[in-house]
């Protein structure tokens, strides 16, 4: 069982221990790649595609030495007689298959001796004359993950059966990477014995000074293999270059790749996906369900988790379900002081962290005193017109008798801090008395350490303390109650639990008996809460201001509530109002794809869409990255949340969208303080947040990404150009769009050439940064500056005086952002026709994406080696195109998105809906379609291999934009110019909205 892991064929190679699918004689565990001190590779089919030379130079001898009377020699003798054996040896066996015997010789032979050492050395001068003429390149990912192991302080070596394995290494440059290189001269001069026997592979690892139990055995060859096998070595892997899998793991391997990258966890440049990408019987087709069969993974915990904005709780991994690993409150989150190796003013000094709450959903089965813990079928689920997840076990009790349980749970959609479970018990075969330990679980997690800035920070110090409460803690109900808080930040929060079976009350521990086939069900009710964070930062130290005060016991009080609430419902009536308000949203929302498949994609839409729908339900603090359904960016909201998720909600649910911006407009304290900081007028809104402050510590693209002051500004203008919502302009909106527009007029400036330019600044694309007139940048800073002193002129008279004493706002500064505005520099290359993406990115080296091939980049080159290339991390000034639409031709949009597109990653999860809408417009059909299907399976086929840390929400918003903007054609430039150009893939036979969809009454309430 492992996480955040790459796929190699049906196994997987990095994360934590697993068993390999084996024959059970050759099971053993494999640790990651990175925790062997040495790998000894084979040379030919391994690390160069020399195998052709070989096979000419072996042919081109017996061709002149084997007699007219007996068999040609053939590729077949290669694979049999000749390939993965020392020459010598090689020689005599294809001799011998044919009757002939030579004499052995001496390898200081001539060549022209007719012995096996003179014939080995012949064909040692053949070799050399085709390796002269012909040359030799190694595979072409092989030096780049030769530097990453070198890099990561591994010792290397080669082990080849050739004599001319240096002379090779030389050639195809590789020889400067190795420390040791055990060729055939070397083993011949040893006496070791040629594979399948391990000797050489023994002796390299002794001669690198590494135990055989740490040391990894790369090969293309069954022999090879087999030799790795035999020598008891940590890590038998074969690449597989035509041997085949099911050879290589006969013969001995533990894992199969067809390339070394594949041991880095990287992903391809271009992921190209089938209709349907994920497997049948583990996952059936259901458009209104998604279903998994077999194994819970981490994956599965974060595909089935559930969310209603306020509390979110994940599905069935198969691990503890600890502090982070069950369940979330809606920024309820710990701080900790980021530590800097070297400080600076102005860095960021509070980190914030999602913190997990106690979790209800843990629960132990007993029969007969024996714990059941390994259920022989598991089945989890997720309804999306119910809002239910379920989770289904059958455990065998003994040889004549089984249990099922299945456990359905729905966090309520219309109540926002309740949670209901049930479980239902089925006995067969006989009778049981079944003992069930529901313990909220508060244990600690494992603390541990990770290289990817994907994942949460760990923090030692803090976390969740129990306060003491006092005698409702458990009332005759058998109700239990907690107050947590947490030690940094302060926050505190509140749970009450209560089961029932029937009409009677029961303890987190009870006993249920269950008649032979018949059911028996358990109720369990769940209250949160906690206090919404007020988003000005800390107060002090590293203290969170939260509404109302910290009253332990208000919170305790009000799950005591809705506990009573709950149960006066019931059940089914419980589940009556979450069908209804989900038929609400899919009345309003739904997004229906007629292709000619068998349904996959319309299944994965609406998984997509339900994610949407669940982690916006309500919106009590910032929406996470992540939403509530991991621990992923820490829990944190970027930019993201108005570019991908706040589009989404001004088209279907304008009351939500409204709520969301206003977030942002009460964060205002905390980024005007955030601005001051950074030398600037106005107001700075944090890269990464959760309470208010700046959480990223890597500034080159944290902070430096002053873009999101922009992204917000767009996002309240589409929302009140969508929907005429002129009483959030006056009263919260025109403030974000005032403050935001000084900033950018203080962070810019008048250059000689007349220009204003914003110089030392990072895009959308993370891999250019610090640069000069990022083009994203310029241009919605341009949109930016423009619509706030058109706002401020669409105001009333009385409501522009208002505004004016509100914000002390004087009438030079709206001349100066309309003149700014028109001065702003937008870099363009008229040789090309495209927008340049900054000042410098024709200056920059190409990225080498044959050879430097390891994804994602920045998990596996240092920034600076990618700052310098020219490459992609997302969409920058393509995202522009989409964006700000009505202001690009066709022929420019085309020109853009034809150079960018081929130096784009994607290794951004947000990059792939991009690129699929300008894709779409620009009449590259097939290419949009293969973007659609990236972003629609990024999370559910794990393509970024970072499914178990959390959905990826705004990459759910970014398939609704594809679906609607790319293909549908929906264009607004920011609640300016409204228009529809359909673009529909020949694949697809119409992806429509129902005809009463919000956005085609609210489409011309604002807009011009």
């Amino acid at each position: 069982m492992i996480s955040d892991s790459a796929e190699i064929g049906n196994q997987t190679i990095e994360g934590k221990e697993f068993e390999v699918g084996q024959p059970e004689a050759k099971r053993k565990v494999v640790l990651p790649i990175d925790q062997y001190d040495a790998l000894l590779f084979d040379l030919d089919g391994v690390l160069v595609p020399t195998v052709e030379l070989h096979k000419e130079a072996w042919r081109r001898l017996f061709d002149s030495v084997l007699p007219s009377a007996v068999a040609s020699y053939t590729d077949a003798d290669y694979y049999r007689y000749v390939d993965g054996k020392p020459q010598y040896d090689g020689i005599q066996s294809l001799f011998e298959s044919r009757g002939i015997t030579l004499p052995a010789g001496d390898p200081s032979d001539s060549a022209e001796n007719n012995t096996i050492c003179g014939l080995g050395n012949r064909k040692n001068d053949i070799f050399d004359e085709l390796l002269r003429v012909q040359g030799v390149e190694p595979y072409a990912d092989v030096a780049d993950v030769l530097r990453h192991f070198v890099a990561s302080g591994k010792r290397l070596a080669v082990v080849s059966s050739s004599r001319n394995a240096r002379q090779v290494l030389l050639k195809a440059g590789l020889l400067k990477f190795f420390d040791e290189v055990v060729d055939g001269g070397v083993s011949a001069q040893e006496g070791l014995e040629g594979k399948p026997a391990p000797d050489a592979y023994q002796y390299a690892a002794d001669k690198l000074g590494v135990p055989y139990s740490h040391t990894v055995v790369l090969e293309d060859a069954l022999s090879g293999v087999a030799a790795g096998a035999a020598g008891d070595f940590g890590l038998v892997v074969g690449i597989d270059h035509g041997a085949g899998r099911t050879w290589l793991l006969d013969a001995g391997a533990d894992i199969v790749v067809n390339q070394l990258g594949q041991l880095l966890g990287g992903i391809a440049h271009r992921t190209e996906l089938a209709d349907d990408s994920l497997d049948h019987d583990r996952y059936p087709i259901d458009t209104w369900k998604f279903t998994e069969y077999g194994k819970p993974s981490p994956e599965g915990a974060t595909l089935f988790s559930l969310s209603n904005g306020t509390i979110g709780v994940r599905g069935e991994s198969g691990e503890p379900r600890w502090l982070g690993s069950g369940t979330f409150l809606s920024g309820f989150h710990e701080t900790f002081t980021i530590r800097h190796a070297e400080e600076a003013y102005g860095f960021a000094r509070v980190g914030q962290v999602v913190q997990g709450v106690p979790d209800s959903q843990d629960f132990r089965f007993f029969v007969d005193d024996q714990q059941l813990s390994t259920p022989g079928n598991f089945m989890q689920s997720v309804d999306f017109r119910t809002g239910i997840a379920t989770r289904s076990y059958r455990f065998d009790v003994d040889e004549h008798s089984s249990l099922d349980v299945e456990i359905n749970t729905m966090v309520c959609l219309s109540r926002a801090d309740l949670m209901v479970t049930s479980l239902t018990f089925k006995a067969h075969g006989r009778d049981l008395k079944v003992h069930v330990e529901a313990r909220v679980n508060t244990d600690k997690p494992v603390v541990s350490r990770d290289t990817d800035p994907r994942k949460a920070d760990m923090i030692a110090d803090g976390g969740l303390r129990k306060l003491k409460v006092d005698s409702i803690a458990r009332n005759d109900d058998n109700e239990d109650f907690g107050a947590y808080h947490c030690a940094n930040s302060g926050l505190t929060m509140a749970l009450g639990v209560c089961q029932q079976s029937g009409e009677q009350s029961l303890p987190q521990i009870f006993d249920v008996d269950v008649q032979k086939e018949s059911e028996t069900r358990v109720l369990r009710y769940t209250a949160y809460n906690s206090y919404p964070i007020r988003p000005v930062g800390i107060d002090q130290g590293l203290e969170v201001a939260a509404d109302g005060n910290h009253d332990d016991m208000a919170l305790v009080r009000r799950c005591e509530h809705t506990l009573s609430w709950a149960k006066e419902q019931g059940f089914d009536a419980l589940v009556d109002q979450q069908r209804q308000w989900l038929d609400d949203f899919w009345n309003k929302s739904d997004v229906i794809i007629e292709d000619s498949g068998d349904g996959r994609l319309q299944q994965v839409m609406h998984w997509e869409l339900f994610q949407l729908a669940q982690a916006t339900a309500t919106i009590p603090n910032g929406i996470s990255a992540k939403g509530l359904s991991g621990t992923g960016y820490s829990g944190h909201y970027f930019w993201d949340t108005e570019t991908y998720i706040v589009p989404f909600l001004t088209y279907t649910a304008p009351q939500l969208a409204r709520q969301a911006l206003s977030f942002r407009y009460r964060q205002l304290p905390a980024a005007r303080k955030r601005a001051a900081m950074m030398n600037m007028d106005g107001a700075l809104f944090p890269w990464r947040s959760i309470n208010g402050e700046e959480a990223s510590a890597f500034f080159e693209a944290g902070t430096a990404q002053y873009h999101i002051d922009a992204d917000i500004a767009y996002a309240v203008c589409q929302y009140v150009g969508v929907t005429g919502d002129r009483d959030f302009l006056v009263k919260e909106g025109i403030d974000i769009l005032v403050e935001t527009a000084r900033m950018w007029e203080s962070l810019g400036y008048i250059g000689g050439d007349g220009a204003f330019h914003i110089n030392t600044v990072t895009g959308p694309d993370e891999y250019s940064a610090l640069v000069d007139d990022n083009y994203y940048t310029n241009v919605m800073a341009q949109f930016n500056l423009r619509k706030a002193a058109e706002a401020i002129d669409s105001l009333t008279p009385q409501e522009r005086e208002t505004v004016m004493q509100r914000l002390t706002l004087g009438s030079q500064e709206l001349v100066n952002w309309r003149t700014d505005a028109k001065r702003m520099k937008l870099p363009f290359d008229d040789s090309l026709g495209i927008h340049l993406q900054d000042d410098e990115i024709m200056r920059r080296e190409p990225w080498d994406f044959k050879h430097d091939t390891e994804r994602p980049l920045l998990l596996h080159y240092h920034p600076m080696v990618i700052y310098r290339r020219r490459v992609l991390k997302q969409t920058d000034t393509v995202l522009a195109l989409y964006l700000l639409s009505s202001q690009f031709d066709e022929q420019v949009k085309r020109r853009d998105f034809d150079f960018y597109d081929p130096l784009t990653t994607g290794d951004s999860s947000l990059s792939a809906a991009s690129q699929s809408i300008v894709a779409a417009e620009v009449g590259h059909s097939k290419l949009a379609m293969d973007y659609f299907r990236q972003s629609l399976y990024a999370d559910v086929a794990n393509l970024h291999s970072n499914t178990a840390d959390g959905i990826h929400l705004a990459s759910a918003g970014g398939v609704w934009m594809t679906a609607v903007a790319g293909f549908g054609g929906l264009r607004d430039s920011g609640g300016e110019l409204l228009s529809i150009d359909p673009h529909l893939p020949e694949s697809l036979a119409k992806p429509h909205l129902p005809s009463h969809h919000p956005w085609r009454q609210n489409r011309s309430q604002g807009l011009s």
